[in-house]
């Protein structure tokens, strides 16, 4: 009997993972092009590459892997400017449960930030993100009711499903604006709202109507320079979509082993806490601009007997060059630093 209703329990899951798989990383400040297109451009530097990896409930079922690269650069830096642009572009590719249900964006990002001071220490941005989304599922490997032999599931069996197919494509949209600031050499910040599938594509394997929720992000977080050597990033991330919620909040922190030189070389460490899920520990080090970054999710959910705490394994790296001299007042977003 509870391996009945574990096996159950695994095709409802599945099945709304199915109907609709939104990708997300618990390393929301270390993803920007997945969390608001306005982060596009807007980091203390000319261009930035980077790359997130994702592997959940490995301890539970076939693992959930997500793999993120993008890059983006910043335009028309110029000393008298109080604007500049942001163009970059992003690739995402997941693949989860038995059934190799793999979503492929490909995405280009656009920006607009404007300063709202002569100083340039008050931005405000706005960003369109245009995707091509692509879904493919092995049917094959998946379990139909129809296959229940009353002691396992026999998949040679008919799973008299019909009008399916085995991929699909789409478009999508994403609005993003960001608010951002230094207010002086101590305290910094930023305030982000987003919205996900702006025009609600059509999502089904089975070519019926069914349309994606839209999905708002909010996200927000400030940077504290404690100490020259210490400085402090708490910081929060909330999105909806029709009756799912998620909410993030926690802390980090960097410390600078030599506060005195230019050149970076910081630890980071911190938790964070995925509200009725998980609870994540973060830690990571920064040298020549080049950040690396690596949590685990600990979950407590109503899952917690049968993943036993094991979550997800996640890693960031991001790396920030310049083309000359990198432009002065920005803050880097959404992890900053000065």
């Amino acid at each position: 009997m509870k391996r009945k209703i574990t096996i159950a329990f695994f095709l409802i899951l599945f099945n709304s993972i199915l109907n609709a798989q939104d990708i997300h990383f618990s390393q929301y400040y270390a993803s920007p092009m997945t969390v608001n297109p306005a982060y596009t451009g807007m980091f203390n530097g000319t261009y930035r590459v980077g790359a997130n990896y994702r592997n959940q409930w490995a301890s539970v079922t076939v693992p959930y892997k997500t793999f993120a690269g993008y890059a983006d650069i910043g335009l028309l830096h110029r000393p008298f400017n109080k604007y500049f642009i942001g163009t970059g572009f992003s690739m995402v590719n997941d693949v989860a449960g038995d059934g190799n249900l793999s979503v492929t964006k490909l995405t280009g990002n656009g920006s607009f930030h404007y300063a709202l001071d002569g100083a340039k220490k008050y931005f405000l941005s706005v960003g369109l993100q245009a995707s091509y989304i692509q879904k493919k599922v092995d049917w094959n490997k998946l379990y139909f009711h129809s296959q229940w032999s009353d002691i396992d599931f026999n998949q040679g069996l008919p799973n008299l499903e019909s009008g399916y197919s085995p991929s699909f494509h789409y478009f999508d949209f994403q609005l993003g604006a960001l608010y951002s600031f230094i207010a002086n050499n101590i305290i910094g910040g930023y305030a982000s709202v987003s919205l996900s599938h702006a025009l609600r594509p059509v999502d089904s394997f089975y070519g019926d109507d069914f349309k994606l929720g839209g999905r708002p992000q909010i996200s927000a977080g400030l940077n504290v320079n404690a100490t020259k050597a210490l400085t402090l990033y708490p910081s929060f991330y909330y999105q909806n979509q029709k009756n799912a919620s998620e909410f993030l909040v926690g802390a980090m922190a960097s410390f600078k082993v030599a506060p005195d030189e230019d050149e970076s070389n910081k630890f980071y460490f911190g938790t964070y806490i995925r509200l009725k899920d998980a609870w994540y520990p973060v830690a990571g080090y920064e040298f020549s601009n080049i950040r690396i970054l690596l949590n685990y999710d600990i979950n407590y959910s109503e899952l917690q007997p049968a993943s036993r705490g094991r979550g997800a394994l996640e890693l960031s790296i991001q790396y920030i060059g310049n083309f000359g001299k990198p432009p002065k007042g920005i803050i880097d977003m959404p992890c900053p630093r000065f």
